[in-house]
């Protein structure tokens, strides 16, 4: 009953597109118009099917910019990690060579 209620709430306020007139109303938009603080998390799940339904090229669009924007987050991580990882080695190598030559210094009095 609640989503057939939010889905008739979505398409009743979305604006009319008249011929000729371009749509300017995308998912987002439609997101923007429809959730509102205090929703539930089942509601505002409600609200997203239902704006991807009205609007399914933008919503695919937009979960292809946050696939995208996954990776590079993915990725920067990946190559920060990497550099720590590379910095640690090279901390851990200067500490060895270190207590290396500070035994080979003991070794020799």
């Amino acid at each position: 009953m609640l989503s057939a209620f939010v889905a008739l709430a979505v398409a009743a306020a979305a604006p009319q597109a008249h011929a000729g007139q371009a749509a300017s109303a995308s998912y987002a938009d439609c997101l923007l118009d429809h959730l509102q603080p205090g929703l539930s998390d089942h509601a505002v799940q409600l609200v997203q099917q239902a704006c991807a339904s009205k609007y399914p090229e933008s919503f695919v669009a937009s979960v292809e910019l946050e696939r995208r924007m996954s990776a590079q987050r993915r990725a920067d991580f990946d190559a920060e990690r990497a550099a720590i990882e590379r910095s640690a080695n090279a901390a851990a190598s200067a500490a060895q060579a270190a207590a290396d030559a500070a035994a080979k210094g003991a070794r020799a009095k």
